[in-house]
């Protein structure tokens, strides 16, 4: 193989691996939320309150879990009303939201986030 064939073969070999790569990395860096009821749970090591995550994504009308078959929830009306708790790590939230939008996370520095996506 000659010298601009081979140039050619590794120029288009990089692009296609740093386009993966920036491709995978972005979806771990973010989470798209759809119209509507979307069920989340977050993989990270530092818990925040529902009101700055509602803060940061003004998308966002309500967020709630349910413990012991009770809803507990935190709406984003009048500044904020209901339940602000903490957003733990490995637990299901419900997240409703007005319009496509991408999560927004409190601890979005840099540090990779697993985030797994669950909607119906």
């Amino acid at each position: 193989m000659g010298f601009k064939k081979t140039f050619i073969f590794l120029l288009i070999f990089f692009t296609l691996v740093f386009s993966l790569i920036g491709a995978f990395s972005e979806s771990i860096n973010s989470l798209n939320l759809f119209d509507g009821k979307n069920f989340i749970e977050l993989n990270f090591t530092e818990p925040f309150y529902a009101e700055s995550l509602v803060k940061l994504n003004p998308s966002i009308g309500v967020v709630s879990y349910t413990k012991d078959n009770e809803t507990i929830g935190y709406i984003n009306i009048f500044g904020g009303i209901g339940n602000n708790f903490i957003i733990q790590k490995n637990k299901k939230y419900e997240v409703i939201v007005k319009g496509n939008s991408t999560l927004v996370l409190p601890y979005g520095n840099g540090e990779r986030w697993n985030l797994w996506f669950y909607f119906c």
